[in-house]
């Protein structure tokens, strides 16, 4: 077959295709016409979750680090300030890692314990039924959407995840225990997370 050259000035059309056969032109024009319709995909979002979760589990840098100091009497933040921005975006990895050894003061009389809490299930008169009392509570929280999905332990989330929540949130915390003005200390929580897509 001969080689076919095109001039950039010129426009190609039907009659001006190289070629004496009808039919080879018809070839020719069925080609030009499939490879002007050939659309590449788009990579799936899955695949950008995957290879955050993948980053994650692999113990690559985090896009993103953070440390909130969750106190006993008031509980904290991911961002770390007054009113938070959402910093964590749908199908992002992430993981929170409350210090295990840290102690919350519970009452006037010195009862403490880690983010895990005493290990006992709080009933419908705690603020988090359902999670076990006085443990570290992380729920998330789309500003200024609201709550996204239910409040959880927050030592539940120190393997690698990927949010599927929907909307990007912030990571707001608290001390599953009904009277907080007696409490005193703090866990201190590190959260990392690593970007879908950046």
């Amino acid at each position: 077959m001969a080689a076919i050259r095109i001039r950039p000035e010129k426009e190609v059309t039907m009659a001006t295709l190289p070629t004496r056969h009808p039919r080879r032109r018809r070839r020719l024009v069925a080609l030009s016409l499939l490879t002007t319709l050939v659309v590449v995909p788009a990579a799936p979002a899955d695949a950008d979750a995957a290879s955050a979760l993948s980053r994650c589990q692999t113990g690559g840098q985090a896009d993103f680090s953070d440390a909130a100091d969750v106190l006993g009497n008031g509980g904290g933040s991911i961002p770390d300030t007054a009113d938070p921005d959402n910093i964590l975006l749908p199908d992002d990895a992430f993981v929170v890692r409350p210090l295990l050894s840290d102690r919350v003061r519970v009452d006037l009389w010195g009862a403490n314990y880690g983010p895990d809490g005493n290990g006992t299930v709080a009933q419908g008169n705690w603020p988090f039924p359902g999670r076990n009392q006085f443990s570290e509570i992380l729920r998330f929280n789309n500003k200024p959407g609201g709550w996204v999905g239910p409040p959880e332990q927050a030592t539940s989330f120190q393997g690698c995840r990927t949010w599927n929540g929907g909307v990007p949130v912030r990571l707001l915390f608290a001390v599953n225990d009904p009277t907080t003005w007696d409490n005193g200390g703090l866990w201190a929580t590190n959260v990392s997370i690593w970007r879908a897509s950046k």
